[in-house]
């Protein structure tokens, strides 16, 4: 819009009914014997409020108003500007972006201000519009940030303590002020809190979100987030910036997504945090992963795979040649089981190798190596590289690509033994997912010698577990309606102090076991459809993830509710979509929504 059609700000006033004509009149005479601006006067009289100036300024000047006090402040820019420079004029730096720097302030018409700002900083000036108020508020907050955070910290601070034990050099950073304001005290207790609470509470993973009102920190404990508690907006800047200093990030870089590391040591425990950041509307949201490299690694005797399932397990990880498939959903603990059968099988008589995006646990006697695609070390490029090297066993950490999959298969047949993952719902649609990724049926049957799905259902709380009643539907949807409830005993934690009022500590697997005998490789070689392989695998003794799941049950290991939140069957979707077509609702999309809830 043109400079000469933009509206006064008394007429942006009197149009939005913020102030009458008279009203805005007699200001306006009052103005002319006084240096005040309208707005000014407006307030003072009380005719109007700081925010109706603020954002009528902000539609006369087509500058964005923002609120400070939900606005996450980079300690970047507060440094930036000195503070006598933004009492003077009442602005307050709130980020930077290249050569600019964004700035809120009580009087975008202030000359004088912007040209001091722009002299201070050596940066161009791009203004945003606040209140009076707010920047008065934020220039106390954050140009005192040590004691304003030592009242937030008060009282938080764990009794662990964290040491970082790689973390960035002052000449790797090129905005050496950043680092100086998140490395204060407080804010790296703040910080180190919520690593040493997360690990206290058996976390697998901490969440930063911001919102446009607070920063909410959740840990994943047992596959739940679970919101731990809530910080005010104003420290956003401060917490992410230490994250971002201690992972090795750009931290000058808000507008992309960025992985990074972090290696803490916790109560002699030496844990690596896998950092990742995305920018979101209210900020960067920061996700880290929590490893414990050294002590984490689950021996078989600890999966939850029992007796005979257990056994067949064992053998097959002993055959000298072929290729051991666990497949099930991310987070199902898959990388897990394959660790603990690389550690039932390491030897110094066996030279084992695995390519792993990321290493999780460190293995003593095992060589593994990294994924790193942005140089070109990917899965397939570094298998060959592994056969090459003379190796026994090899661990892929996932089939994702035709690639990988067949140099895996040929790898089989030269006389190694391979272990991998795949994402597929049970044993058998693992069949049906290698052909879809180009594997011939004959080639499947020739190298695969056992495949094992799996999920993690988390364990009753010991200390507050109480008997229920069965219930015949439950058991109907798991098709074990046979069996019957008058003489079972089915558990289920109430919550107590020991599992933080959840009612479940802990997690354990349920596992599939297929293995492939010869008269199931030869329906595969005839590429017999997967509902035949399946009804075979059945025949033969194969026990499904609802069965193994249902003893995990009746020893009271877990509820029966919990085994029905992780296993779908086909029972399951089966009776949802009977039901549908007895009610009438023949919507194809009625039919959608019940196999997304299936699934």
């Amino acid at each position: 819009m043109g400079k000469h059609l933009r509206k006064k700000l008394g007429e942006l006033l009197v149009d939005a009914g913020i102030v009458s004509r008279e009203e805005c009149s007699e200001a306006l005479l009052e103005q002319g014997g006084s240096k005040k601006r309208l707005g000014e006067l407006l307030v003072e009289k009380r005719i109007c409020s700081e925010h109706d100036i603020a954002s009528a300024l902000s539609t006369q000047l087509g500058i964005e108003y923002v609120d400070l006090k939900v606005m996450p402040i980079e300690p970047v820019a507060v440094e930036i500007i000195p503070e006598r420079v933004a009492r003077k004029h009442l602005i307050v730096p709130v980020s930077v972006e290249d050569k600019d720097l964004h700035v809120a302030m009580h009087d975008p018409f202030s000359y004088e201000a912007l040209e001091d700002a722009k002299f201070a900083s050596g940066y161009r000036i791009k203004p945003y519009i606040c209140t009076k108020s707010d920047i008065v508020w934020a220039i106390k907050k954050h140009y005192n940030l040590k004691a304003s955070l030592e009242s937030v910290v008060e009282g938080m601070a764990s009794h662990q303590k964290v040491e970082v034990v790689q973390e960035v050099q002052d000449d790797e950073v090129d905005i050496k002020d950043l680092k100086k304001q998140s490395s204060m005290a407080p804010i790296i207790r703040m910080v180190n809190m919520i690593i040493s609470e997360a690990v206290e509470q058996r976390a697998s993973d901490i969440h930063l979100d911001p919102t446009s009102e607070e920063l909410i920190v959740r840990y994943r404990i047992d596959g739940f987030l679970r919101r731990s508690f809530t910080l005010p907006k104003w420290v956003q800047g401060a917490v992410i910036s230490r994250m971002k200093i201690m992972a090795r990030m750009d931290i000058a870089e808000k507008r992309l997504p960025q992985d990074g590391r972090i290696t803490v040591l916790i109560n002699k425990s030496m844990l690596d945090l896998r950092v990742s950041t995305l920018p979101t509307k209210s900020g960067e949201k920061v996700v880290i992963r929590v490893l414990d490299t050294k002590n984490r690694c689950v021996t078989l005797d600890q999966l939850g795979i029992e007796g005979e399932d257990r056994s067949i397990f064992l053998s097959l990880i002993q055959q000298p040649q072929g290729i051991l498939l666990v497949t099930g959903p991310t987070g199902s603990g898959k990388t897990t089981t394959l660790y603990g059968a690389l550690s039932r099988v390491q030897g110094e008589e066996k030279n084992i190798i695995t390519v792993e995006d990321p290493i999780e646990y460190e293995l003593e006697g095992i060589s593994q190596v990294p994924v790193n695609e942005k140089i070109g070390l990917t899965f397939s490029h570094t298998l060959r590289s592994i056969l090459r090297q003379d190796p026994d066993v090899v661990m892929v950490g996932e089939m994702r690509d035709l690639e990988t999959a067949t140099i895996a298969m040929q790898a089989s047949l030269t006389g190694h033994l391979v272990l991998s993952t795949l994402h597929t719902n049970n044993a058998v649609a693992t069949i049906t997912r290698l052909r879809n990724l180009g594997i011939p049926s004959y080639l499947i049957a020739s190298t695969i010698t056992g495949i094992i799905a799996q999920r993690l259902v988390r364990k009753n709380c010991p200390s507050c577990k109480k008997a229920e009643k069965g219930c015949r539907e439950d058991l109907a949807r798991l098709g074990m309606e046979e069996i019957g409830t008058k003489d079972l005993k089915f558990y289920r934690g109430t919550g107590c102090p020991n599992c933080g009022g959840f009612g479940y500590k802990g997690r354990t697997g349920i596992y599939e076991v297929l293995v492939l005998t010869e008269k199931m490789k030869e329906l595969i070689s005839d590429e017999a459809s997967e509902s035949v392989l399946r009804e075979t695998a059945l025949s033969e003794g194969t026990k499904s993830l609802a069965q193994a799941g249902m003893e995990k049950v009746l020893q009271g290991i877990t509820s029966m509710g919990e085994l029905l939140r992780v296993i779908c069957t086909d029972l399951d979707f089966d009776s949802r979509r009977s039901r549908l077509a007895e009610s009438g609702r023949q919507d194809p999309r009625a039919l959608q929504e019940v196999h997304s809830a299936a699934s």
